[in-house]
């Protein structure tokens, strides 16, 4: 995990567990791809055009410069994503403990802003899940599962993905409502459950908009301590 300078008022300790934020965020899943293909096209045509120099007019240059290209991008995707990670941390990250969960955001905020749970305080929790139906960064079939944490006006969202056996294996899995479509929100007759269709799809709009993801394991350790403490939280 990426070392971090805390933001002032927030000073991690030997009881505290440490989260990234959004280890991929928007500027690492842009450069990476970027960067690699890039890279690629020049090691394809330097490489084409040495080869062509040194191998006999006979030797298909191609088919030994391809499978190459493909190794290439693999390898250098795996560095790219290693070193940016590194230079380019996410400005935001948490801090769970037995007593608190503290969430800390510098992006863009001067000072930056901090929002603090309390364990032992009333928090709602509020927790749903979706399956991924398109495969992009997250392989298709895997679910997303978000988790709401409110105490007085404090809101924090956190979100997660993994494959459906690990998920159904989290504590308390059973209090993930399942998000259906909006269309078929809005064709059903079930007015009791369509107002917790719309209440669940507005905070997948916050999710969207502003959530934070975590590992899966961090995820879990949260979880972990909404059983804890939050009362009628079933594991």
């Amino acid at each position: 995990m990426t070392n971090q300078t805390p933001f002032r008022g927030v000073q991690p300790d030997d009881g505290q567990r440490r989260i990234t934020i959004d280890a991929e965020h928007f500027s690492i899943r842009f450069l990476v791809p970027v960067l690699t293909l890039g890279s690629v096209i020049v090691f394809h045509l330097v490489g084409m055009a040495v080869l062509d120099r040194v191998l006999d007019e006979g030797v298909n240059v191609a088919c030994i410069v391809l499978p190459l290209d493909v190794l290439v991008f693999l390898g250098l995707g795996y560095v790219y994503e290693r070193v940016l990670k590194r230079v380019m941390p996410s400005k935001r990250y948490a801090l769970l403990s037995d007593e608190t969960l503290i969430v800390a955001d510098g992006r863009e905020k001067n000072p930056p802003q901090q929002v603090t749970l309390t364990w032992d305080q009333t928090i709602n929790p509020a927790a749903w899940r979706f399956v991924v139906r398109r495969r992009t960064r997250v392989p298709k079939g895997w679910f997303c599962l978000a988790l709401q944490l409110l105490q007085d006006e404090e809101s924090i969202i956190f979100y997660t993905f993994m494959p459906q056996d690990e998920a159904e294996a989290l504590p308390g899995y059973k209090q993930f409502v399942r998000l259906r479509p909006r269309k078929e929100v809005e064709s059903s007759t079930d007015l009791r459950g369509v107002a917790e269709q719309r209440r669940y799809l507005k905070l997948e709009d916050e999710r969207w908009n502003d959530g934070a993801e975590i590992a899966p394991d961090d995820f879990r350790a949260v979880l972990m301590q909404v059983a804890r403490h939050v009362p009628g939280w079933v594991i």
